[in-house]
């Protein structure tokens, strides 16, 4: 009798375990499945998202940069006009227009007049630029100052891995490469 109470006991636990260890296995199926969809959907370039949020606010763009939450992708654009400056966020995948905010506060201390857009080359020439220098698909660009100087600041994805191209903002000349492996 205790030999087959036993048997009976050793054979639900196997069968327990086999049940949560298919579970698991079937959670983390369910989990990489989600993660090949959204992996092999392409998510809209750099480009379109720029002509998504120049639509939504003029100005001069400031910042691009693709963002994750909550297992979501957007675009992070920050657009610059005068002393509005908007922040729209933009689907990655869609391109519907997740949030915009404006912030009408001029605190950030730069030069207005350097910055307003007319010394400087657009945030498309400077992406053409990167491209053609190096070869690889823009993931994120960003306008700074460096010694009173307009610099773009442009990453990229290439065949070498990712890599940094900064260019000078008035003249469009390329200032920097760096790859990292």
């Amino acid at each position: 009798m205790n030999k087959k109470l036993l048997v009976i006991s050793f054979a639900g636990a196997v069968l327990l375990g086999g049940a949560v260890a298919a579970g698991a296995a079937n959670t983390d199926t369910k989990m990489n499945s989600a993660n090949k969809i959204e992996s092999s959907q392409d998510l809209i370039t750099v480009e379109e998202a720029q002509k998504i949020a120049l639509s939504t606010a003029d100005g001069q763009i400031e910042s691009i940069e693709i963002e994750r939450e909550n297992g979501k992708k957007y675009y992070d654009i920050d657009i610059e006009n005068g002393q509005v400056e908007y922040d729209i966020h933009i689907d990655a995948l869609t391109g519907k227009i997740i949030s915009t905010d404006e912030d009408w506060d001029d605190e950030d201390g730069k030069d207005d007049n350097q910055m307003d857009g007319k010394n400087i080359i657009s945030t498309k020439k400077a992406i053409e630029i990167a491209e053609k220098e190096v070869n690889g698909i823009v993931k994120e660009i960003e306008k700074d100052e460096d010694d009173g100087n307009v610099i773009y600041d442009i990453q990229l994805r290439t065949s070498q891995g990712k890599t940094e191209v900064d260019i000078d903002a008035s003249t469009g000349k390329v200032l920097k490469v760096e790859i990292d492996d």
